[in-house]
């Protein structure tokens, strides 16, 4: 039995008790109790799921979300057609209506504040793939799509996803830093360059993982942490330097660069 479901039964037992011999007013204080420790009760093991989902070590903070009870979506313009730009701002605009339990930065974005390739939010297409070739991580390949359908999250290649794209919410991104599996072989144990990342993995259970490093890494030690420590075969990276989470127990206070696309995580 939940223990929520058992100190329910113990409390109503102590209250019938008190209903049988105590007066009215004692009887009403009880119930005041009663109403108040089931709240508080109900908000711990809240807590105590949002710490399931959400974890932090020295090396990594991740969040996991349960797709039975949990919706991932993106965005990118408000409806006057200005960008949301900061995390708060999106929760202060969206938070009113939904229930968000978690936000971070989408896919790389050109100078000019647009997504760098392909971007879908509520099944348009609001920026086209990207397949030319050019400098930066970006243009790494192979590339990736992150994309939702009817609940559904994966991650493919740029050429399979070509083939079919249709979906709910999409942000390319790269490199695709693990393909089924493979670990991508363009990166070194050797490398000097060594920043905050943040990316999109799926587990071989087919959970989605969204991890942000708490310290700087070179992209072999963020891959293979995600690979070794998160049971993740596909890995998509979505930006470094400027990346934030955002959930309830680790609000972002300070944003210094603004962000084109947002992911989130709500309730459904």
């Amino acid at each position: 039995m939940p223990a929520s479901n058992k100190l329910s039964r113990i409390m109503q037992q102590d209250i019938v008790t008190e209903f049988r011999c105590g007066a009215p007013k004692l009887r009403l204080q009880v119930g005041l109790q009663y109403k108040l420790i089931q709240t508080l009760v109900a908000g711990m093991l809240l807590a105590i799921t949002h710490v399931v989902r959400a974890g932090s070590d020295s090396v990594m903070s991740t969040y996991t979300p349960d797709l039975k009870t949990e919706i991932i979506r993106m965005y990118w313009l408000k409806e006057d057609g200005t960008p949301y730009k900061t995390i708060n701002n999106l929760l202060d605009t969206q938070g009113k209506s939904r229930k968000i339990h978690m936000v971070i930065n989408g896919g790389i974005y050109s100078k000019s504040y647009q997504p760098e390739g392909l971007y879908i939010e509520k099944g348009k297409v609001l920026s086209k793939l990207n397949r030319q070739k050019g400098k930066g991580n970006f243009f790494i390949r192979p590339g990736g799509v992150f994309s939702v359908r009817n609940g559904v999250a994966r991650i493919d290649t740029l050429e399979k996803f070509r083939l079919t794209p249709v979906a709910d919410f999409a942000v390319q991104s790269g490199p695709l830093l693990i393909n089924k599996g493979v670990v991508n072989n363009k990166f070194s144990n050797a490398s000097e360059s060594r920043k905050i990342r943040h990316g999109v993995g799926i587990t071989d259970q087919g959970k989605v993982v969204f991890l942000l490093s708490n310290q700087a890494m070179s992209f072999y030690d963020f891959t293979h942490y995600a690979r070794d420590q998160l049971k993740i075969k596909d890995l998509l990276y979505l930006d470094g330097s400027i990346s934030k989470m955002y959930t309830p127990e680790s609000p972002v206070y300070y944003q210094p660069y603004p962000y084109v696309t947002m992911i989130t995580v709500e309730a459904k």
